[in-house]
């Protein structure tokens, strides 16, 4: 079922018992009450739907502790990049691959030794198969976000099955792997999204930080934000493309990333991919 097909009946009932107050088959009271109570379940299965937090309508990863097969906090081993911490963090980059910004995000995370997880928009993925390619050769864990960017609460179950199909055949061709991730555009998901993510096998992926480094501030309020949000297993949002338009800069969130690397390292935070929290480094 769709949520907007719900709170279409929430809204219709929510009519009816008015209508019947008002012509007196019921006592007003009854009847206004009646309709604020439809109204209220309206608002919160919508609330369901687009807080990306929760498991209202099916099994969703918020962070790393529900990821299945994850690797306890406190046995990472060390490596020389991330000396001896114990409490994993992930960073994830929604809406790429976008030039220049994903490649120079690549270039940090590079340099740093660090690996995140990229939710990729598969018609730009058609675009730039160079940096699908780096972002595999990099090491990186890709999951899918959608094959054009849209709000799957308003699509038909038939529109949302084709776009997710065809954004995983494309990512799958691209990347040689099988991929088993799904961040729903705006982690929005309702009962049919949820019945759409079981159906192709996928885990849904949302978050528990979010900067909103999209709403163009700083990079120093950016990485003020998910420092003040992190804490152990937390799965970070932010963005290295601009869906639908691709023109809005993303200078911003590349040039948080190394000093927030760094401040999470000096706090003892383990920057992990999806794969690596599941098996470890390697």
């Amino acid at each position: 079922m769709r949520v907007l097909d719900l709170l279409g009946a929430c809204a219709a009932a929510a009519l009816v018992c008015l209508w019947l107050g008002r012509t007196g088959r019921w006592p007003r009271r009854r009847a206004g009450l009646a309709a604020l109570l439809l109204g209220a379940a309206g608002a919160v299965s919508l609330a369901g739907a687009v807080v990306p937090f929760g498991n209202w309508y099916g099994p969703t990863v918020t962070n790393l502790r529900e990821l299945p097969g994850a690797v306890p906090a406190g046995t990472f081993p060390a490596r020389a990049a991330v000396p001896g911490s114990g409490a994993p963090v992930a960073l994830t980059f929604d809406d790429g691959p976008y030039e220049p910004f994903t490649g120079e995000l690549l270039a940090v995370l590079r340099q740093h030794q660090v690996r995140a997880t990229f939710f990729l928009v598969a018609s730009q993925a058609e675009r730039h198969p160079d940096l699908v390619w780096q972002i595999v050769a990099d090491g990186h864990t890709v999951g899918i976000h959608a094959y054009r960017h849209q709000d799957y609460l308003k699509l038909t179950d038939a529109e949302k099955r084709a776009d997710l199909t065809r954004a995983k055949v494309v990512l799958e061709r691209l990347t040689g792997r099988r991929l088993t991730y799904w961040r729903p555009p705006h982690g929005f998901r309702d009962p049919s999204v949820m019945a759409l993510a079981r159906e192709l096998g996928l885990t849904v992926v949302t978050w528990n930080v979010v900067p909103r480094d999209w709403t163009g501030i700083s990079s120093g309020d950016i990485v003020r934000r998910v420092q003040a949000g992190t804490t152990e297993n937390a799965i970070v949002l932010l963005h290295d493309g601009d869906s639908p338009r691709y023109q809005a800069s993303r200078q911003p969130t590349v040039d948080a990333v190394g000093p927030l690397l760094e401040a999470w390292r000096r706090a003892g935070y383990c920057p992990v991919s999806l794969d690596e929290a599941k098996r470890g480094w390697k």
